[in-house]
């Protein structure tokens, strides 16, 4: 008796995105505002970005640690809402599943960079915070050993 196999391969080409089924016609609506705060959101954290490159007395670890998180912030910004103002202003809801894949990969990595990197950008500010409370001459020193050991603790997660 031969055995049979019972099984069959799918090959998934693209999805169909829906973002707020129950509110259809309310989808322009929504795009306005969505509009507005992202071109706020990249408007903001590219003049951060700029002054920080521009000025000279701003490169300094904290200021490097916050346009940091102001590049991850575009970055996570540029991954998702194109998409989304695609689908409410040109209806167009497909996306390939490579397209999918890249985009949840993206989004996954770099929320959490971005989560690490709030973290320690508020753990720098706290230590130094207390070091110049108890500590007068030696902050830029203290600023200078954080600033090579905490990077590097970022890429290890």
């Amino acid at each position: 008796m031969a055995v049979q196999s019972n099984y069959s391969t799918v090959l998934i080409s693209e999805f169909l995105l829906i973002c707020f089924p129950n509110y259809q016609s309310w989808q322009h609506w929504l795009s306005l505002p969505l509009s507005l705060l992202f071109l706020l959101a990249m408007g903001a954290n590219t003049t951060l970005l700029i002054i920080i490159w521009l000025e000279a007395s701003l490169h300094e670890p904290m200021y490097y640690l916050l346009s940091l998180l102001s590049l991850l912030d575009i970055v996570l910004c540029l991954t998702v809402i194109p998409k989304v103002l695609a689908i409410f202003w040109f209806d167009l809801r497909s996306i390939s599943f490579y397209a999918c894949s890249l985009q949840m990969f993206i989004m996954n990595s770099f929320f959490t960079m971005e989560s690490c990197n709030f973290i320690t950008v508020l753990l720098v500010l706290v230590i130094t915070n207390l070091a110049r409370e108890r500590i007068p001459p030696d902050v830029p020193i203290i600023l200078n050993i954080l600033h090579h050991l905490i990077p590097p603790a970022l890429f290890m997660v």
